[in-house]
């Protein structure tokens, strides 16, 4: 965890070339998943100059996927996500010199390359925000019966069991349904 313009964050991963991969230290404000692109806008363009001269580009749009909670098999309840493919296991965040310098929300692969032993995320509960905050992905998940409404998310954990804090959830909200935060990512140069 650092600090960067009065702004905490947690190093996520070097990506070589001088560039790392950062993200927030906590969750923003509630928004549905169909409105998270334009309250990271906001977000980013409230960002002192001097960190936004640092932000590398990154794609316009991802090409995110879908897949369904039951269709992954997990290490662990909720930790790890196993044998990811296609274009849900292909989508990772990373310099596009064509794209556009900007925050934006990880996705599934993102959380699964980044968890794990030695790894940004050693342990299920260091995934999740200090304000216990569940946070939206960008990749669309869902049940096996409505597939494209719903999107992963790690959990803030149900009341009664804390310890299930910072699982990945592939379903819960609609997409159109506000109650999850937002939690920018960044690329910066250094």
């Amino acid at each position: 965890i650092f600090t960067m313009a009065g702004e905490q964050y947690r190093y996520l991963e070097n990506q070589g070339g001088g560039n790392h991969l950062i993200i927030r230290n906590e969750a923003g404000v509630q928004v549905s998943w169909d409105n998270q692109d334009s309250r990271l806008n906001q977000w980013y363009d409230t960002l002192d100059p001097s960190v936004q001269a640092m932000v590398q580009p990154v794609e316009n749009t991802f090409t995110v996927g879908s897949i369904a909670f039951d269709d992954v098999t997990f290490e662990g309840t909720g930790w790890i996500p196993l044998q990811l493919t296609g274009e849900v296991g292909a989508d990772n965040s990373a310099v596009d010199l064509s794209g556009t310098s900007r925050a934006f929300s990880l996705s599934l692969a993102d959380v699964a390359r980044l968890s794990g032993p030695g790894l940004a995320w050693e342990s299920r509960e260091e995934r999740r925000t200090g304000e216990m905050r569940t946070w939206w992905l960008r990749t669309r998940g869902g049940r096996i019966d409505d597939p494209n409404i719903r999107s992963w998310m790690v959990t803030s954990g149900p009341p009664h069991d804390p310890n299930r804090s910072g699982s990945l959830a592939g379903y819960g909200f609609a997409l159109n349904q506000p109650g999850v935060g937002t939690r920018p990512a960044l690329i910066v140069h250094q």
